[in-house]
């Protein structure tokens, strides 16, 4: 639209038009004074007094006004450049140039506030003796007289003022105020342009309800920049600056209302306004459309858990600030540019991967981290909630809201039990060590160690547990010879507490330190230490948090080079770049070792535990986790482009709740393992996170048999075949056959369903692992 030109904005610098100091403190002591208290005939009676005293009083205050940056939210920004947050404290403000404030806008402003504006030198004397006459007629204070640069001074010291008798000299109503502010007014317009002076006040003005600045009054009030209102919600911001409670549209919208149409009177008034614009706008309703506020600057973003992540790493990295005091001012009124590592298509994978399986509202909570392996790039953070605080107002382990946290479940201020994905850790200290693949090894249903501590478990007495005591397989029965490998796959616990027997606790806890799980401390035995007696290590037991484990696995998708989590990638404030640290990164694991890691992970989702589930169409690594009584279940695995840890649970409390008797849509579970839902999680983000990402190579798949020394082979003469096969695998071979009435050669006995000969026969020596046919009838 046209609006009227209002008058060249000069900078009136010469000094040949300003008032004699006594002249001007004369007028200004007097008419202030009336204008502030309005008083008439007594102070009249003062006035000689008073203008002695104040040109003494007015040449001696300071001319150079202190202003310190203005406080203003910071913005966070995802890889591809889209902004994902605003993190503001008390003040939120985001300050913009003036050429970014429609015109009308800066008109209507001064129409209302200081019509004569271009005028004055900082001072109106004018308006002040109109003021006062105002006030003296209507018997009290009505009217102010302070220009716009007056109340730009005003805001600055208030914004300067830091103990709470600053702020009571920045606010109180007296002459010496309006005396301090008047001088600091004057110097300041020959300092500075109009139009410098209007941007600045325009960017710290307070516009109610929490809004500072015309940018985020206009996002606060009508959800969009200051550059796309129009002239009726223009005319909205202006009236509100007199009185913010008063003119607050939330609050009040027919004062609201009546106080913009009287803004769009005077801007027609003065002739900046055309009729057809004039008439149009007042009949308009208010045409609201208020951004929700939130005390939180994360619950607003579009990826909260991310943003709740990035700012809890920065309030706590000294690198960013010495104190906390420091780095809250500078993140939340700095004015920082964040830029970040989140890759916006991959959090929409993972967010829905979460939301599909596991729906918000379940009592089943579910989190995922993604990782680029090489950089330690945070790619993505979801979790199955919406972020905020629950509806029913009650902690996190009593809540009955399955829809609302603020809990980071997947990051390190939340910690699980990994299960089984913790595993990996043996397995890559054990073959650093130099122990084969081909190591094969007993491992019954319930296992009695000779050197670790024996947990009280749920093991039948045995040979191998004659005390009932003892670390056992997952399912009653499971057991059986089996090399590494196969143990891996099949994640067999009694065969990987006694591979931890071989390798020692310590090296376990340092291996999976050393690749990044961070969250638990390796000795001395404390809650969430480690003790060289405890065999559950290899089992997961220690609680870790799902962001260390997406680290860990990441380590051995990048060749053993492990690069720390990161999320911010660049920083800058108003003076430019800020310097952030590049990726951390440096080798803990020899390439051969994690490659070999990598090859043996690669079953587990052919042929092992996630068969079922985790199959995502290209090559790709990975480990299923289930603790005791089901309270965790995970699945975390890789390709050479990102990692991924998923973690199901109930926040509550995963041991008083666990995953038993769960109903998601894609099906009701009896209970919940690592390879089922979790799993599904896993493959479900990932084929949509790598749909843009070309299959890479990884190492070829381990797919060796168990091998090992020589054995006899048992005789299992006469034996029936499901109790045959028991006795084989138990001493380390590979029974084939056992179909009734058939042999492996074709030969054809009766149907007793008893083994009348083996081959090789009983007696003969053997490497374990070999094939043994038996010959049924």
């Amino acid at each position: 639209m046209s609006v009227a030109p209002a008058p060249s904005p000069s900078r009136f610098h010469s000094r040949r038009r300003l008032m004699s100091t006594g002249a001007r403190m004369l007028a200004l002591s007097v008419v202030g004074g009336l204008v502030l208290a309005g008083l008439t005939g007594p102070i009249v009676g003062l006035f000689a007094v008073t203008a002695k005293r104040g040109a003494n009083t007015f040449n001696d205050m300071p001319t150079d006004l202190l202003t310190p940056p203005l406080p203003q939210a910071s913005k966070m920004y995802d890889a591809k450049g889209h902004v994902i947050a605003y993190l503001h404290g008390s003040e939120d403000r985001q300050v913009v140039p003036l050429a970014f404030v429609p015109r009308y806008l800066q008109q209507a402003v001064i129409d209302i506030e200081d019509s004569r504006f271009y005028e004055h030198h900082g001072i109106d004397f004018k308006g002040l003796a109109r003021a006062a006459v105002a006030n003296q007629e209507s018997g009290g204070f009505t009217q102010g007289g302070s220009t716009l640069t007056q109340q730009y001074v005003k805001n600055v010291l208030l914004e300067s003022a830091n103990t709470p008798e600053e702020r009571q000299a920045a606010t109180e109503r007296s002459v010496s105020r309006k005396l301090r502010e008047a001088k600091y007014a004057i110097a300041l317009e020959h300092q500075l342009t109009k139009q410098q002076i209007l941007e600045r006040y325009l960017n710290i003005a307070y516009f109610g309800d929490g809004a500072y600045g015309v940018q985020t009054a206009a996002q606060h009030y009508f959800s969009k920049d200051v550059n796309q209102l129009t002239v009726d919600e223009a005319a909205t911001l202006a009236g509100i600056v007199k009185n913010p409670s008063r003119y607050d549209p939330l609050l009040h919208p027919v004062a609201a209302r009546d106080r913009r149409n009287g803004v769009l009177d005077r801007m027609h008034e003065l002739g900046h306004l055309p009729d057809m614009f004039w008439t149009f706008s007042k009949g308009r309703p208010l045409q609201l459309d208020p951004r929700k506020a939130a005390t939180d600057s994360c619950q607003s973003s579009s990826a909260p858990f991310y943003c709740q992540y990035v700012r809890s790493q920065l309030l706590s990295d000294p690198e960013f600030g010495p104190t906390p005091e420091e780095r809250q001012r500078r993140l939340f009124e700095g004015g920082l540019v964040i830029r970040t590592s989140l890759d916006p298509d991959i959090q929409e994978a993972a967010q829905h991967a979460v939301n599909t399986i596991i729906p918000p509202g379940n009592r089943i909570a579910t989190a995922s981290v993604i990782i680029e392996p090489g950089t330690g790039n945070v790619l993505a953070i979801a979790t199955n909630r919406i972020y905020g605080p629950a509806d029913d107002g009650k902690p996190a382990s009593t809540t009955t809201d399955f829809t609302h946290t603020k809990f980071p479940l997947a990051t390190t201020s939340d910690a699980f039990q990994p299960g089984s994905t913790f595993k990996v850790f043996t397995l890559a200290a054990a073959l650093e060590q130099g122990l084969p693949l081909s190591l094969t090894l007993k491992a019954p249903p319930c296992y009695q160690s000779h050197v670790f501590h024996n947990p009280d478990g749920h093991c039948p007495v045995t040979p191998f547990s004659p005390d009932g005591i003892g670390y056992h397989n997952a399912e009653e029965g499971e057991g059986g010879v089996f090399s590494m490998t196969q143990a891996t796959w099949n994640s067999v616990n009694t065969y990987f507490v006694q591979l931890e027997e071989k390798v020692g606790v310590y090296n376990v806890a340092n291996m999976a330190r050393r690749l990044g799980v961070t969250s638990y401390r390796v000795e001395p035995r404390t809650p969430k230490g480690v003790w060289s007696k405890d065999g559950t290590l290899t089992l997961g037991t220690f609680e870790v948090s799902v962001i260390d484990m997406a680290s860990a696995y990441a380590t051995l998708a990048a060749h053993g080079i492990r690069c720390d989590p990161r999320s911010v990638v660049a920083m800058a404030d108003a003076q430019g770049l800020v310097p952030t640290a590049p990726p951390k990164c440096r080798p803990v694991l020899r390439p051969e070792v994690a490659d070999k890691v990598t090859s043996v992970l690669e079953g587990v989702i052919n042929q092992g535990t996630g068969a079922a589930n985790a199959p995502i169409g290209r090559p790709a690594a990975g480990k299923t986790g289930t603790t005791d009584n089901f309270s965790n279940a995970w699945f975390v695995g890789y390709v050479p482009q990102m990692a991924a840890a998923v973690w199901v649970g109930d926040p509550r409390s995963t041991v008083q709740f666990p995953l038993n008797n769960v109903t998601v849509p894609v099906g009701s579970y009896a209970h919940v393992y690592g390879g089922d839902l979790p799993a599904m999680i896993w493959s479900n983000e990932m084929r949509n996170a790598l749909v843009n990402y070309s299959a890479a190579y990884m190492p070829p798949a381990d797919a060796t048999a168990p091998t090992g020394g020589p054995n006899q082979v048992p005789d299992v003469t006469g034996m029936d075949v499901k109790t045959a096969e028991g006795v084989l695998r138990a001493e380390g071979f590979n029974p084939l056959g056992g179909g009734v009435g058939t042999t492996t050669y074709g030969t054809t006995y009766g149907g007793s369903g008893r083994v009348v000969r083996t081959v090789p026969g009983p007696g003969s020596t053997v490497n374990l692992g070999s094939p043994v046919v038996m010959l049924v009838r």
